[in-house]
């Protein structure tokens, strides 16, 4: 009998991959979980997959996550923390509003008897650091959830996967070159050499995460780094040219430009502590996965 697993955030970049990925190896049931069902973006998961079930629910609201995770075997859990109403619960104080979610993922996969979670989480950046860089809490609120994680090990198997530097983020962090009004520039704080390991969002995490139920008992209690490596911030603009044929370039600006606290720390302790502690290990497991990476 397949196994079901239940995946929070279906429609987003992360839970949207685990979903493709794993309804392609035709191995599993699939509960597509979302804050409305009723949305555009979850009909068109129905549309495309008729045999996923659909289930909402709200990551702050517990009941309604133990009924939609009702009778899985697994949970994919990945918490949010650029959003309107989280960014309003720290706004007012709730430095905890990113962990509360994660809390509730856990918590409410434990009531319901699920067997096995794995958390989407990150390093903590105050304690890479050293605690220089103490503001970085969409970091710092995910490692918190891995904690919690490692906590409730008697009572559900964990595991965490600290996914990279999405290369998305350069679409996010682009402009049209007002020198020339023509070639694409990618911006960000880093010096062009600083090497910081990417991932395509959308495509490799649910890669990574279906090899991990298929060998769950080698991730359990411990995290594992998701990204195909590490590569100099500026490559995405050679690889962008190579691709599209259109000119582009990397421009290191300002920290000030980005006008956050949060992500000007964030780029700090990356340029001088890396993104995963310049930790290389996970380059290893990944020549052993039935699964290649993308590459810019």
């Amino acid at each position: 009998m397949p196994q079901t697993v239940a995946i929070i955030g279906a429609t987003g970049l992360q839970g949207g991959s685990v979903l493709r990925a794993l309804h392609a190896t035709g191995k599993y049931k699939l509960v597509a979980v979302t804050r409305d069902a009723s949305s555009e973006p979850a009909k068109k998961i129905k549309a495309k997959y008729p045999d996923i079930r659909l289930a909402t629910a709200d990551i702050y609201d517990p009941a309604s996550l133990e009924k939609a995770f009702k009778g899985a075997d697994y949970v994919f859990g990945v918490t949010q923390f650029f959003q309107p109403a989280v960014l309003e619960k720290v706004g007012a104080g709730n430095l905890d509003a990113e962990f509360d979610q994660g809390k509730n993922i856990i918590d409410a996969a434990i009531a319901v008897g699920v067997k096995s979670i794995v958390m989407s989480t990150l390093p903590s950046v105050k304690e890479l650091s050293g605690g220089k860089y103490s503001r970085v809490l969409h970091f710092d609120g995910k490692y918190k959830v891995e904690e919690y994680l490692k906590s409730k090990a008697d009572k559900i198997r964990g595991a965490a996967v600290r996914v990279g530097y999405y290369m998305e983020n350069y679409i996010t962090f682009s402009r049209i070159s007002p020198d020339d009004n023509e070639t694409v520039e990618f911006l960000s704080p880093l010096p062009p050499t600083t090497r910081i390991p990417l991932i395509d969002t959308a495509k490799d995490t649910g890669g990574v995460v279906a090899y991990i139920l298929d060998n769950f008992d080698n991730f359990v209690g411990k995290p594992f780094e998701v990204s195909g490596g590490y590569y100099e911030v500026q490559d995405m603009a050679a690889a962008f040219t190579e691709a599209t044929g259109k000119p582009a370039k990397y421009t290191q600006i300002p920290h000030a430009y980005l006008n956050s606290e949060e992500l000007a720390q964030m780029f700090k302790s990356f340029e001088e502590f890396g993104y995963y502690g310049h930790k290389t290990d996970f380059l290893e497991i990944n020549k052993k996965m039935d699964y290649k990476h993308t590459t810019p």
